[in-house]
C-alpha cells in the first residue's frame, strides 16, 4: 500500500511541478522578460529545463527519502554485485560438499544394510546352535536320569550281591558243617552254586551297563560344552556386529547433522563465525557428579556465548538472551561421558557459519580423552639441509615442511586440531627468524629436528623446540 502512495505521490508532485514550471514559462514569455542577457524565447526555453531537472531531483529525493533499500541499492550497487559473486561461490562449495557427504551417507547405508543381513544370518545360526543345545540338554536329562536310574539299580544289585556274597560264604560254611552228609545233599548243591553263578552274572551284566551308562554320560557332557563353547563364539559374533552397527549408525547421525549443518550454512552475508570454530574449551577431570558435570558444562557453554557475542556483534541483544543454542541430546550425552572421574577435553564448536549480527547460534559439543600424545623430548620429524647453499627463503620453505609434517604426526597421534585452520599449535616467527641468523653461520649439512620440549596431551596445543645436529653433536637449539 505504501508504494502505491508513494508513487501518486510522485506522479502528484511531478504534474503540479510541471503546472508551475508551464505557467511560469508562460508568463515570462508573454512579459519577454531577459536573464543572464538570453532572449526572452532561450529564457523561456531555460525556464522549461529547469523545472524539467527540479522535477527529476524532487523525484529522486522522495524516493531516496521514503525508500532505505532503493538509496542503498543505487549508491552500493558495485559492493551488493561483489558480495552476490562471493555468496555464490560458497554456495556452490558448500553444494559440493554436501554431495560429497550424501555420497559417503548412500555408501554407510549400504554397509549398515550388509551388517544387518551379516546379523540377521549370524542370529539365525544362533538360534539353530540354542536349539541344538536344547535338545542336548533334553537328552543329557534323559540320560542323567537312566544314570541315575541305573545307579539304583546297581545299588539294588550291589546289595543283592552283597547278600548273596554272604548266603554263599554261610552255604560254604553249611558245606563244611555238613561235609560228612555231601551225598544226602549234592542235589542241592548243585542248585546253591547255580544261584551262585546266576547272581554273578546278573552282578557282572550290572557292572558293564554302569560302565555303558558313564561313558555315554562322558560323551553327551563333551557334546554339550562343545555346544556351550560354539553358542559362546556366536554371542561374541553378535556382539562384535552389534557394536559394528552402532558405529555405523553414529556415523550415520553425524552424517546427517553435517548435511543439516550445511544447508544451515546456505545463506549469504558478512560470514562472522564459521563451521567448527572454537568457542570454548576446557580440560575436564575427576567429575563423578552429574550435577557438577552440569556445572562444568553450563560454565563452558557461557564462555562461549561471551566469544560469540564478541565475535558476532549481535544487534539489540538482551541481558536474557541466549545467544547460544544447543540440543538437550548433546548435553545428556556429554554429561554421561564426562562423569566417570577420568580426564577430558571439551570443545564447544559452532555447527555452521553464522552473518554478522546473527544470535541464535547453533553448537555442538566435542569431547575426546586428555591423554599424554608425546613425552618430553620426543623427535616428531627431522629434515637435512647445508645452509651455505641456501637463501632465507629456501631454509624458511624446509622448516614450513618441517612443521607441516610435525603437524601432520601430531594430528594422527590423537593431539585435536583447530577445525578452521587444521593446526595444533604454532611457532614464534622471531624464534623462527632468531634460529635462521644462528643457523647461517654454520657449513656443512645439518639435521634439524622437531622436538617437543615438554609432554603433549590430547587437549594441546603442540610447542615445538628446533634442535639442530651436526656429526651427532647439538650445535643449535631454539629459544
Amino acid at each position: 500500500m505504501a508504494g502505491y502512495v508513494l508513487v501518486l505521490a510522485v506522479i502528484i508532485l511531478g504534474g503540479a511541478i510541471a503546472t508551475v514550471g508551464d505557467r511560469l514559462g508562460s508568463k515570462v514569455g508573454k512579459a519577454r522578460l531577459s536573464w543572464f542577457n538570453l532572449r526572452p524565447r532561450q529564457t523561456a526555453v531555460l525556464i522549461t529545463i529547469l523545472t524539467g531537472s527540479l522535477i527529476s531531483a524532487s523525484t529522486l529525493a522522495i524516493l531516496f527519502a521514503l525508500s532505505r533499500e532503493l538509496r542503498d541499492g543505487v549508491l552500493r550497487i558495485d559492493t551488493i554485485r561483489r558480495q552476490q559473486a562471493a555468496a555464490e561461490q560458497e554456495l556452490a562449495q558448500t553444494r559440493a560438499q554436501k554431495d560429497e557427504i550424501e555420497a559417503e551417507l548412500a555408501q554407510s547405508q549400504i554397509e549398515l544394510a550388509n551388517i544387518r543381513q551379516r546379523l540377521s544370518q549370524t542370529n539365525r545360526v544362533l538360534e539353530q546352535a540354542v536349539n541344538r543345545q536344547t535338545l542336548t540338554e533334553a537328552e543329557l536329562k534323559q540320560l542323567q536320569h537312566r544314570y541315575t536310574q541305573a545307579q539304583k539299580n546297581l545299588e539294588n544289585f550291589e546289595a543283592q550281591g552283597a547278600r548273596l556274597r554272604r548266603e554263599i560264604q554261610r552255604l560254604q560254611r553249611e558245606r563244611q558243617a555238613i561235609q560228612g552228609r555231601l551225598e544226602e545233599v549234592a542235589g542241592q548243591k548243585a542248585a546253591l552254586e547255580t544261584a551262585i553263578r546266576t547272581a554273578q552274572q546278573r552282578l557282572a551284566e550290572v557292572e558293564a551297563q554302569k560302565d555303558r551308562l558313564r561313558a555315554e554320560i562322558d560323551r553327551i557332557q563333551d557334546q554339550l560344552a562343545a555346544a556351550n563353547q560354539q553358542q559362546q563364539v556366536l554371542r561374541n559374533q553378535q556382539r562384535s556386529l552389534q557394536q559394528e552397527i552402532a558405529a555405523l549408525e553414529a556415523s550415520r547421525q553425524r552424517l546427517e547433522e553435517n548435511v543439516n549443518i550445511l544447508l544451515l550454512g546456505l545463506r549469504r552475508g558478512t560470514i562472522a563465525i564459521r563451521t567448527g570454530q572454537v568457542l570454548a574449551s576446557a580440560v575436564i577431570q575427576n567429575v563423578k557428579d552429574p550435577d557438577k558435570a552440569t556445572q562444568v558444562i553450563e560454565e563452558l557453554l557461557r564462555e562461549a556465548r561471551r566469544n560469540a557475542i564478541v565475535l558476532n556483534s549481535p544487534q539489540n541483544l538482551q541481558p536474557t538472551d541466549q545467544v547460544i543454542q544447543i540440543t538437550t541430546a548433546d548435553v545428556h550425552r556429554l554429561r554421561s561421558q564426562i562423569s566417570d572421574g577420568q580426564s577430558y577435553v571439551v570443545r564447544i564448536l559452532a555447527a555452521a557459519n553464522y552473518l554478522q549480527g546473527e544470535s541464535n547460534i547453533l553448537v555442538v559439543p566435542q569431547v575426546a580423552r586428555n591423554q599424554q600424545v608425546f613425552r618430553e623430548g620426543e623427535n616428531l620429524a627431522t629434515i637435512s639441509l647445508d645452509p651455505s647453499q641456501m637463501t632465507d627463503e629456501q631454509i624458511l620453505q624446509r622448516l614450513d615442511q618441517l612443521f607441516t609434517v610435525s603437524n601432520q604426526r601430531a594430528i594422527a597421534s590423537g593431539v585435536l586440531p583447530d577445525p578452521v585452520t587444521g593446526t595444533v599449535g604454532s611457532f614464534r616467527q622471531i624464534e623462527l627468524v632468531k634460529f635462521v641468523l644462528e643457523l647461517k653461520d654454520h657449513q656443512g649439512t645439518i639435521d634439524i629436528s622437531a622436538v617437543t620440549p615438554t609432554s603433549v596431551y590430547t587437549a594441546g596445543p603442540l610447542t615445538l623446540s628446533l634442535v639442530a645436529r651436526q656429526n651427532q653433536r647439538v650445535i643449535l637449539r631454539s629459544g
